[in-house]
């Protein structure tokens, strides 16, 4: 009787088997916009592996998480934000955007969620309720959501996305608003935290806009201004800042449209591929072996941004130098040598190897180099390779 094909579906499962799992939020639509040239960091997406978490344990441990300092921080702030039915957060509308605050109503769909998937389900269909009374101006309809939740298929696989706040007024633009507790310092925040914030409010932005055109509505009332409450100096004082936010929701679009799908991702991976379950359990040398052997059949992209971002990029980065890949050292540089696949090859043409036709131009940009280092007496050679993981 012959082997019944599994699905698409059923293989990206398999391969992701007991891996640690995350969910897709914007954060992990940050990741992959930042890594989506790399067929190792589409594939974990597309499965939803952690690569956080994959390689605990090893000597190629991601490094980067929130501080347990900086999750009490967020939490407290946020806890300070809804106190007395969102009192301060209503104070900062009506600062900032003359909301008329006297009557005003607020939807806390955090209050008594149901834990998973099942409450997020429910928290979607209780915000798509709340933005068709928005829409029709019902006496009921809040001026404040706290904890909206947006449904998408991204890559097709349905994903929840959760919401700070949503503030509405009859008639008037939809805002979204996202809380952080990092500080802003004489109006000034941290470049790298307020961009990340930015890009999250800008694909709630997308999502609002799908949902209220689905209910019927213009999705242009959803504003291209996103609300930014963060603390204000070193304290935990709020203060709001309204940001145009045009350019980062059209790329957040075009991220959300991109994504791959399962289908896509499964044509990629051969069946005999090996599961993510064998690198994470066991022996270091064995987990480190199976995740080399998925990266042969998949693929890495590996560049030195990959450190911000992506739990697998040491084990990457030591792959890259094992292999000589240019990458490793720098956009600059891969611009500086294009055509030429490693590090070694361009020692070899800097000592006058043949080119093929693609190397000729950087090839005797290489052999001047050589000549002009030999004749300053500088002996130090091109970078050279060595051992690598799981070779």
């Amino acid at each position: 009787m012959p082997k019944k094909q599994k699905s698409a579906a059923d293989r990206v499962v398999a391969l992701a088997g007991n891996a640690p799992r995350r969910r897709a939020n914007v954060r992990e639509l940050a990741r992959y916009a930042a890594t989506s040239n790399c067929n190792m960091a589409v594939t974990g997406f597309a499965a939803r592996v952690d690569f956080d978490q994959l390689l605990q344990g090893t000597a190629f441990a991601a490094p980067f998480g929130q501080s347990p300092f900086a999750f009490r921080r967020g939490n407290r702030f946020e806890e300070l934000l809804r106190r007395d039915e969102h009192a301060p957060i209503l104070a900062l509308l009506k600062e900032n955007l003359s909301y008329d605050t006297t009557n005003a109503k607020v939807a806390n769909l955090r209050e008594g969620q149901i834990r998973g998937k099942g409450g997020l389900a429910q928290r979607a269909a209780a915000t798509g309720e709340l933005v068709k009374q928005i829409l029709a101006g019902s006496r009921t309809a809040p001026n404040l959501i706290d904890g909206a939740v947006f449904e998408r298929e991204v890559g097709g696989v349905l994903a929840h996305f959760e919401a700070d706040a949503v503030a509405a007024r009859f008639a008037q633009p939809i805002h979204v608003g996202e809380i952080k507790s990092f500080p802003t310092i004489d109006g000034q925040a941290d470049p790298d935290k307020l961009g990340a914030a930015v890009a999250q409010v800008s694909v709630y932005i997308v999502l609002l806009r799908a949902l209220v055109e689905r209910v019927g509505g213009n999705p242009e009332i959803v504003s291209a201004e996103a609300l930014l409450i963060t603390a204000k100096n070193t304290g935990l004082q709020p203060t709001l800042c309204v940001k145009p936010v045009g350019r980062e929701v059209d790329r957040a679009a075009r991220i959300l449209d991109q994504a791959p799908t399962v289908d896509e991702v499964a044509a990629s991976i051969p069946e005999s591929a090996p599961s993510f379950s064998s690198v994470a359990a066991g022996e270091e040398a064995a987990r480190l072996d199976a995740l080399a052997k998925i990266a042969d059949v998949v693929g890495t992209d590996y560049r030195p941004g990959c450190l911000a971002s992506c739990g697998l990029s040491r084990f990457c980065r030591e792959r890259a130098h094992h292999d000589g890949n240019p990458n490793r050292l720098g956009g600059q540089l891969v611009r500086l040598l294009p055509g030429i696949a490693s590090l070694d090859r361009a020692g070899e043409l800097s000592r006058g190897a043949p080119p093929s036709s693609d190397e000729t131009a950087v090839a005797e940009q290489l052999v001047r180099a050589a000549r002009l280092r030999d004749h300053l007496g500088l002996t130090r050679p091109l970078p050279v390779t060595t051992r690598g993981v799981g070779r």
